[in-house]
């Protein structure tokens, strides 16, 4: 389980709720330009299209939920070939060594595995528990 000091009064009835919050900006091909996400490392999964391993700082329980929003350009439509939708893979939060999940970017018509545009900005809002009760 964690060890950190978190922020209190979630308000769930769930107990120790413990919420991450992560911005990944890519450049040509899904590949990370920037990142920002506090508690976790976010990279591109090596030899995977539209793949990105969360690596957390810290061992949790499981995970609760995770949303993941794709920001697109201005006013041009968004390809529905891109990576828009999105599953988790490979998920083992409470290892010991490695806590780590990965999130699937896909294609909202076929579930294709798809990167997102080149230049797209990825939020992703964790929820896990890091509570055994």
């Amino acid at each position: 389980m964690a060890a950190r000091r978190f922020e209190q009064m979630q308000y769930s009835l769930e107990k120790n709720v413990v919420k991450l919050y992560g911005t990944i900006v890519t450049s040509t091909s899904g590949a990370i330009a920037s990142q920002d996400c506090m508690g976790a490392v976010i990279s591109k999964t090596a030899d995977e299209i539209g793949r990105y391993t969360i690596a957390l700082r810290d061992s949790y329980q499981r995970v609760l939920s995770v949303s993941v929003t794709v920001v697109g350009a201005t006013d041009a439509a968004y390809p529905i070939a891109s990576g828009i939708a999105h599953i988790l893979r490979n998920v083992a939060v409470s290892s010991a060594t490695v806590p780590a999940f990965e999130i699937q970017l896909c294609r909202q018509d076929t579930g294709a595995d798809a990167e997102v545009l080149d230049g797209a900005s990825i939020l992703v809002e964790i929820s896990l528990s890091n509570s055994s009760v």
